[in-house]
């Protein structure tokens, strides 16, 4: 091998070498710390704007890392999560996977939906009550979460709703075995709900549950124009993804040129 093929040899591994630590890099900084999110709609305003680019941290709670041999072996998604910086708090905006409770229990496909964000109403072990005085029931003929119309319930008069906390039980009746169903049957696959109760693959009637996992009810700051926890019910903890940092850029998905860049919103801490 004279001179010159050696040189260029060297000059490609170089290259290559390069580009495997670029994505490196990026990889892990995507796992672990951040990822980028742009806001599709108004359900945020007016904290996150249609066309927000958001750096969202995942460090902040925690990163989700993927089980290896679980997806190889089963073609399961599952999560372990990593020690965060913090921990979550009512009142934070967090994306997360919309929980795909109904697929989920039906053909015991994955439960992370799309991507989302929300603002956290209700945290594990709260009552969710939303009072509007005034209010004239707006969308009461909607079928609310958690689709009981015994309840009358309208998105500004909603609840009391109590949001599941991890090893907290609760004594299960005929009415609210109806309302934690998704999450009964999400932590129970298999299971099966009965009258009151839920039913084991072995035929134990149980009465009193404690559920498994952490629960977050989710709203939109755009009080009358989110979907959200009301209409879909709780976000189970693995499913969050990260806290909202700052807005990287904003673009106007309704202006042109120049004036399509929010300049007064880049770098926008949230």
């Amino acid at each position: 091998m004279n001179q010159k093929i050696k040189s260029r040899f060297k000059s490609i591994l170089n290259w290559v070498s390069i580009i495997f630590v670029s994505l490196s890099i990026a990889i892990v900084l995507r796992v672990f710390f951040f990822e980028i999110y742009m806001i599709p709609s108004s359900s945020m305003e007016p904290a996150l704007l249609p066309g927000d680019i958001i750096v969202v941290s995942k460090m902040s709670y925690g990163a989700r890392v993927l089980k290896p041999v679980k997806f190889i072996k089963e073609k399961k998604i599952e999560y372990i999560r990593t020690k965060g910086w913090s921990s979550l708090k009512k009142g934070d905006i967090f994306v997360f996977n919309w929980p795909k409770y109904r697929t989920f229990a039906d053909s015991g496909s994955s439960i992370y939906g799309a991507c989302v964000v929300k603002r956290c109403y209700g945290m594990p072990g709260d009552h969710v009550l939303i009072k509007n005085e005034g209010s004239v029931d707006f969308h009461k003929d909607l079928n609310l979460f958690p689709f009981d119309s015994t309840l009358g319930w309208s998105v500004d008069n909603y609840g009391p709703l109590y949001v599941p906390a991890k090893g907290e039980p609760i004594e299960l009746t005929k009415r609210n075995v109806i309302w934690y169903k998704d999450i009964l049957r999400f932590e129970n696959p298999g299971d099966h709900i009965e009258d009151s109760c839920l039913l084991t693959n072995e035929g134990k009637r149980i009465l009193q549950y404690s559920f498994k996992h952490n629960y977050y009810f989710m709203m939109g700051d755009n009080f009358y124009g989110s979907e959200d926890s009301r209409f879909w019910g709780f976000v189970p903890d693995g499913n969050v993804i990260g806290k909202t940092g700052f807005v990287l850029i904003s673009l106007d998905p309704f202006a042109d040129g120049f004036k399509k860049i929010r300049w007064n919103r880049i770098m926008k801490i949230l």
